[in-house]
């Protein structure tokens, strides 16, 4: 039997094929991953700034607040990017000093209703701002810095 015989048109067209879609299908895969990623990091911050809210919430102090948030995160850096703010009747305070109790009676008598730690990720450690920053092959830069991360707690009476 001659080779010229038992080759057919059609045969390597299925390599060809996934030469042609291999392509697409790395940056498929690729862009799932550091979405994927991307979340996660997004999870574990929402996470460490209820937990830093938390704490203030039951009478600690923005610092206090600040080092449970790098704990819980386990970034490096992360708690001094960290802002504090308390909420009175709808309305947020401006940021709290290291040494204040956020949910502790202000002089006039007034307790604030809840403790909010937020962290902006535009002033968020560099190998932070990296997660949300989505670079793909062959497609724009997706920046994700505009998330909203915050946690906040009723403070305790």
């Amino acid at each position: 039997m001659k080779i010229s015989q038992r080759l057919r048109p059609e045969e390597g067209a299925a390599a060809v094929e996934f030469a042609l879609i291999s392509g697409v299908l790395a940056l498929l895969i690729f862009g799932m991953l550091q979405f994927g990623l991307a979340f996660f990091e997004l999870q574990n911050l929402r996470a460490a700034t209820r937990e830093g809210a938390r704490v203030g919430a039951v009478r600690g102090t923005v610092q206090q607040m600040r080092d449970q948030v790098q704990a819980y995160s386990g970034v490096t850096g992360i708690g001094a990017s960290v802002l504090v703010r308390t909420r009175t009747a709808g309305s947020l305070s401006a940021t709290l000093p290291a040494t204040t109790k956020p949910c502790v009676p202000a002089a006039n008598g007034t307790t604030p209703d809840s403790v909010q730690a937020e962290i902006p990720l535009a002033g968020a450690p560099a190998s932070i701002q990296d997660i949300f920053t989505v670079d793909i092959p062959l497609m724009p830069r997706i920046s994700m810095l505009g998330a909203k991360i915050q946690g906040e707690f009723r403070c305790e009476v």
